[in-house]
C-alpha cells in the first residue's frame, strides 16, 4: 500500500484515539438573583433572630454540568438558575465547623420537595428555608475555569493525553452571599480563588482531568469557609441586638 494511502488512515486512528473533557458550565449571577429593585433592596432591613438557623443552597447556572454530575446526577430545577442536590467538594465537617461558631443555633440543608422547579430568584430559596423555619440563608456558587497561559483564552473543551508540553491552569473563584429569609435583606458577600496548573498529559482521561477541578474547587471552598468564620461575628456585632 502507498504511503499516501496510509495518511488518512493514520489521520482516523489520531482522531478516534482523542480524549476530550468538556470543563463545566458558569456559575449562578448572585446579584442578579437578588431583588432587581434598588428602592425595594434599599427597604429591606435584617429580620433575623440569633442565635440563628442558617439554611445553606449551592445554585449554578440554569445549563450547568460536570462529569461527575452527569454520571450520578445531583442537579434540580429549571429556569434562571439550578440547585446542587449533592456535595461535591464541600465536606461535612467544614459545615459542622460553622454551626460551632457563636450565636448560631445550626445550618440545615434545603429540600428539594419544598422548592419550585422553576427557579427564578433566591425567594425561591427563600420560601424553602422558611419552611424550615430558618433565619437565614447562605447562597453559594462555583465558577471555574481552564484556560492556558493566556487568561483571556477560557478553554471549554480539553484535549487529554495529546499536548504533553501544555500547561493548563484551573481557576476557581468561591462566591457566597448571606441573606435574611424573612426580608431578603443581603448581610454581605464574600469570595475566594483558588488555582492549579498542570501538564495535559497528566490527564489520561475525562475522571483524572474532572479530578483536577474538584480539587481546586475543595481549596476554594475550604478559604471560603475561613472567610465566613472571619465574617460571621462582625454579623453578630452590628445586627444581634442582645449584644
Amino acid at each position: 500500500m502507498k504511503l499516501f494511502h496510509l495518511l488518512p488512515l493514520a489521520g482516523l486512528l489520531l482522531l478516534s484515539g482523542c480524549k476530550s473533557y468538556v470543563t463545566p458550565g458558569q456559575r449562578a449571577d448572585l446579584a442578579a438573583l437578588t431583588e432587581p429593585n434598588l428602592k425595594a433592596s434599599f427597604a429591606a432591613e435584617p429580620a433575623a433572630a440569633f442565635p440563628a438557623n442558617i439554611a445553606t443552597a449551592r445554585i449554578q447556572a440554569s445549563d450547568y454540568s460536570n462529569q461527575n454530575l452527569e454520571r450520578h446526577g445531583g442537579k434540580f430545577g429549571r429556569g434562571r438558575y439550578t440547585y446542587i442536590t449533592t456535595r461535591e467538594v464541600e465536606t461535612q465537617a467544614q459545615f459542622d465547623r460553622l454551626g460551632q461558631l457563636p450565636k448560631i443555633a445550626g445550618l440545615i440543608g434545603l429540600s428539594t420537595l419544598l422548592m419550585p422547579e422553576q427557579l427564578r430568584s433566591e425567594a425561591d430559596l427563600r420560601t424553602a428555608a422558611a419552611r424550615l423555619k430558618a433565619d437565614m440563608l447562605l447562597i453559594y456558587t462555583f465558577q471555574t475555569s481552564f484556560y492556558t497561559d493566556d487568561p483571556a483564552l477560557t478553554l471549554t473543551v480539553l484535549t487529554l493525553g495529546l499536548s504533553p508540553n501544555q500547561k493548563v491552569k484551573v481557576a476557581v473563584t468561591a462566591s457566597a452571599i448571606l441573606v435574611d429569609v424573612r426580608t431578603g435583606f443581603v448581610y454581605g458577600a464574600l469570595e475566594a480563588s483558588e488555582h492549579r496548573d498542570r501538564l495535559t498529559n497528566a490527564w489520561q482521561n475525562k475522571d483524572s482531568a474532572d479530578a483536577a477541578r474538584r480539587d481546586a474547587e475543595k481549596a476554594a471552598f475550604e478559604k471560603l469557609v475561613g472567610e465566613f468564620e472571619t465574617f460571621w461575628p462582625k454579623v453578630v456585632a452590628r445586627y444581634d441586638k442582645k449584644t
